[in-house]
């Protein structure tokens, strides 16, 4: 275990006293916000002894100036009552200086998502801040899948998302679909709100389930108050809440860190074709010359390869720029995909971009997986209340280690070595380029133990981009009637715009006996 700096017994008491002094009495600050659902608060600790006080416990990671993230938490219009305190500060922290390559994923992908959110939001008369939660549930990746085999953007369990209108067979999981889970999700945030009537208590039931919560709320005296319950709850959705806080934050105020995107996904404006009966995906694709990866891209939700013969009212999306020739060609473009006899049926895709990015939310423990699908399990024994200061703790038990670079060492693979994004390697030790010299020290960050859900899963998705990269070039040599697409779906659904780039092609188009280099 990481040892902490030796204090003495009156500032070790202080500090304790401290925290759960701003933790539990910060609600005589306040400051009005616009509302969407009701007219609600801003709450912000008022503490100027924060900054002293946070670097007692044992942290390398540098902290962020207390009264600057204050009064960017002060200037953000928020309808939620959300607390800004030590514990809001730690996962400031965390997403600053220890996950900045989180951060900067959700900034590349939130033009994309957030536009399609807002939109269900304001039908739902929803808070708007919403939007932020799927950061926290699938790193906005509508593939993701939890461990709990909860799916999709909002990480609905199969029976859930059916209560909510969300099919699931063979070919389609519309929980993956962009659009009908985020209406799935508005109308589940809506029910959660009725139940419970505060939006702190609602975030936090989407993570452990209103059965857990309600339990919560027995053991802490029938106390409705997030902080005050914050104790009884379990330690993810202990984390969940103020990381949701910070993450908001942060995609507010990330370029004041030095964070930007760099590849950003903007928003595809789409239409929609109205698909019934068979349809082969691939030869829409070459007849409609809309790329697979865009059909891929704007309709996760499909499986296979194929639509089946019994599908009735499929909302196929595709590009608006493209509507005006499959427009002028629809029935020829129709014809050509819906042939009965071409039926192929092609493996599932694989492509959930290495599995699962999930922060705080649908662990193994019971989470909104379990409880969205109205269980009613209890899996730890929390009679007894956490104290608030252990959560502080673990979220700062980090390390430092120094690793001096050797001849022949690149810095991808040094963090491979230590487990570490190569984003967060370079800005731990402010280098703005891949350089390296030999007798150079680096600075690894490492933890003690796993202390959120999103170190979990960046890892796990990190490990996996490895073991792709590790690989030795594979290569397929074309046979009679392959295509890019069945080639695609063959290695584990790597894009057919991956392989035309690794193999120089300019069109989908290949001939048998083709060399192509699949794995680079």
């Amino acid at each position: 275990m990481k040892k902490f700096k030796k204090l003495s017994d009156t500032s070790l008491g202080s500090i304790s006293l401290f925290i759960l002094t701003g933790l539990l009495n910060c609600s005589s600050f306040i400051t009005q916000a616009q509302s969407v659902i009701p007219q609600e608060a801003i709450t912000v600790s008022p503490e100027d002894s924060l900054v002293e006080d946070l670097p007692t416990v044992e942290a390398f990671i540098p902290t962020a100036d207390v009264n600057k993230v204050r009064e960017g938490f002060q200037k953000m219009q928020r309808s939620i009552p959300l607390q800004y305190n030590a514990t809001v500060h730690s996962f400031v922290d965390y997403f600053i200086f220890k996950k900045p390559s989180f951060t900067k994923k959700m900034l590349e992908r939130k033009n994309f998502y957030f536009p399609i959110f807002e939109k269900y939001l304001a039908k739902y008369n929803m808070p708007d801040e919403l939007k932020y939660l799927s950061m926290l549930e699938s790193g906005l990746n509508p593939k993701a899948i939890s461990h709990a085999k909860a799916v999709g953007l909002w990480q609905f369990m199969k029976p859930t998302g059916g209560d909510f209108g969300l099919r699931v067979n063979e070919f389609v999981d519309e929980r993956m679909d962009i659009e009908k889970s985020t209406e799935a999700a508005c109308k589940y945030f809506r029910q959660l709100y009725n139940i419970f009537g505060d939006w702190e208590l609602v975030l936090a039931s989407y993570n452990t389930g209103p059965g857990n919560l309600r339990r919560a709320i027995r053991r802490a005296g029938n106390v409705k108050d997030y902080w005050q319950l914050h104790p009884y709850l379990h330690k993810d959705t202990r984390a969940y809440v103020p990381q949701f806080t910070a993450i908001m934050y942060m995609m507010n105020h990330a370029d004041e860190y030095g964070i930007f995107p760099e590849e950003i996904m903007e928003p595809v404006p789409t239409e929609t074709v109205m698909i019934d009966g068979f349809l082969d995906i691939e030869t829409f694709s070459n007849v409609s010359g809309i790329s697979i990866d865009d059909i891929q891209k704007l309709n996760p939700q499909i499986l296979k390869g194929t639509l089946p013969n019994h599908s009735r009212g499929f909302e196929l999306k595709i590009p608006a720029e493209s509507f005006a020739y499959f427009d002028a060609n629809r029935q020829m473009i129709l014809d050509s995909a819906q042939r009965q006899g071409t039926e192929r049926i092609i493996l599932a895709s694989n492509n959930t971009e290495s599995g699962v990015v999930i922060i705080g939310g649908n662990a193994n423990y019971s989470s909104s997986a379990s409880e969205k699908n109205n269980e009613e399990t209890i899996v730890e024994d929390l009679d007894k209340p956490a104290k608030v200061e252990d959560d502080i703790k673990k979220i700062h038990k980090v390390k430092k280690k120094t690793y001096t670079v050797r001849r022949g060492d690149v810095l991808n693979k040094i963090a491979d070595k230590f487990d570490v994004d190569m984003y967060d390697l370079k800005t731990w030790n402010k280098l703005k380029s891949s350089k390296i010299m030999v007798g150079q020290k680096l600075v690894i960050l490492d933890d003690d133990e796993e202390v959120v859900e999103v170190e979990r899963t960046i890892k796990a998705e990190r490990k996996s981009k490895y073991e792709i990269e590790k690989r030795k070039p594979k290569y397929h040599v074309v046979q009679r009637g392959d295509t890019l697409w069945s080639i695609s779906q063959r290695y584990g659904g790597i894009s057919v715009e991956k392989i035309k780039k690794m193999n120089g092609l300019r069109s989908n188009s290949v001939k048998k006996g083709q060399k192509l280099k699949i794995v680079s």
